[in-house]
């Protein structure tokens, strides 16, 4: 990423004034907000990195009804990671002054439904990459979970690949060098799986340690996969098991199940760190220790886009990223 000194010097801005911008302060006039992203632009860098939000929430004047598009609201609402997105995506516009649509877009139709007829934006929460680009080019558009910058559109995401990194630092300073990878592959798309890649490949790197055979050691996301995979690999010889786990919640709750069955000790013969922050981690036992995503303010920050974006439709389009607290507890 460009340093603050550069965005400023392109700016004249200040260093202090162009970090608020990038920490994602509110009380930012928009004139300034709007320089700073035309120079991330410029610089091949159209992302805007938003730490814990500052202020009172802008005040929007705009009317508008903003649609919540999502491919089955039902599902996602026993979803324990988008459950907490969409009840949230359906309160932030009414707090803004908005007004709040929700829409489900079936899997049988091709095109955009009918509900979407007259409402003035939309976010998309778990929708098919390729239905985006057919809303977005009806409305201004802010995907959540998800960014698709080809689309022409806005999106809010998690900073999983830092959130690996933070991760495998956490298992180095404890000792462990024999880590596995339950929710991560290597590929060119920008997705969740890449990016835990991405990001624990880099930190063993910085740290000079050579990933082992189990690095890569399976693309899980559910308690049973994640539980068959732990199994799998515990019931290995003590000197060729891993000693840590790291994937998304889901699969790490199948993973201390795992252990627990094998008579296994957590954290001290395996230690257990996962992704997400859903609630069911905090009821494990042992508790999940995890980096938290923080779901509803995803939420609130796709629908402040979102009316920012009907109001600045001529601004370059951003992908917005939150941090991810790590949240310790018995399991790491």
């Amino acid at each position: 990423m460009p340093t603050l000194q550069e965005i400023a010097s392109r700016t004249g801005l200040s260093t202090s004034t162009v970090s608020r911008v990038l920490r994602g302060h509110i009380d930012v006039k928009e004139g300034t907000r709007r320089a700073v992203e035309q120079v991330l632009g410029e610089l091949g860098y159209p992302r805007l990195v938003l730490g814990p939000r500052r202020g009172r929430p802008p005040k929007q004047t705009l009317a508008a009804t903003l649609a919540i598009v999502v491919r089955g609201q039902a599902n996602l609402r026993r979803d324990p990671f988008f459950a907490p997105i969409l009840n949230a995506a359906l309160e932030a516009p009414v707090r803004l002054g908005a007004k709040a649509l929700g829409v489900d877009w079936p899997a049988h139709l091709t095109e955009p439904p009918s509900a979407l007829d007259g409402v003035d934006g939309a976010i998309c929460i778990d929708l098919q990459g390729h239905r985006v680009p057919l809303l977005a080019k009806r409305m201004p558009v802010v995907t959540v979970d998800n960014y698709l910058p080809e689309t022409h559109s806005d999106g809010v995401v998690a900073d999983y690949r830092r959130a690996a990194f933070d991760a495998m630092n956490v298992f180095l300073e404890k000792g462990h060098k024999r880590i596995a990878l339950f929710s991560a592959r290597r590929t060119s798309f920008e997705e969740f799986t890449a990016q835990i890649y991405d990001g624990a490949r880099r930190a063993l790197e910085l740290a000079n340690v050579e990933p082992g055979p189990d690095f890569l050691a399976g693309c899980t996301g559910v308690p049973e996969e994640g539980y068959a995979l732990a199994r799998r690999l515990l019931e290995r010889p003590a000197e060729l098991r891993p000693t840590a786990f790291f994937g998304s919640d889901h699969a790490m709750l199948g993973a201390l199940r795992a252990a627990h069955d094998l008579g296994l000790r957590i954290p001290e013969d395996v230690a257990v760190l996962g992704v997400d922050g859903i609630e069911l981690g905090e009821y494990a036992v042992p508790r999940l220790s995890t980096i938290k995503v923080d779901k509803e303010a995803m939420a609130r920050v796709a629908a402040e886009r979102l009316l920012w974006r009907l109001k600045h439709p001529d601004s370059p389009f951003c992908k917005l990223v939150l941090d991810c607290p790590f949240i310790a507890r018995d399991s790491c």
